[in-house]
């Protein structure tokens, strides 16, 4: 019966040490992702919006779920209203801005997005 229970801890341990491991890989590719992903949105911002654009947070999709990471942040000057800009990792570029009325509109229309 102690071999028994020697096993399984063994075996729990093992697979905690796994998944552990796992999230800690994941992490530092989620991180070196943002790293690529933030300046260009920023230059986005400020190319498109005029705005200088302050991240507070990200989210990264699984690449099996799809390929965007979701920034959220806020421009200078306006710190509570939320912005949010969603990133495609595998093209390199933005692909929609999300926020109030008021910043949406104060896109530069004469400049065409990518």
């Amino acid at each position: 019966m102690k071999k028994a229970i020697i096993i399984i801890l063994s075996f729990i341990t093992i697979i905690a040490i796994l998944v552990g491991g796992c999230s800690v890989v994941s992490s530092v590719k989620n991180k070196k992702k943002m790293e690529i992903a933030l300046p260009i949105s920023v230059k986005y911002i400020k190319e498109y919006y005029n705005a200088d654009f302050v991240m507070t947070d990200y989210f990264v999709n699984s690449g099996y779920i799809n390929s965007t990471i979701f920034i959220d942040g806020y421009i200078k000057g306006h710190e509570y209203e939320n912005i949010t800009i969603t990133y495609n990792y595998k093209k390199y570029e933005v692909t929609n801005v999300m926020g109030p009325g008021w910043f949406i509109q104060s896109r530069n229309p004469k400049i065409e997005a990518p």
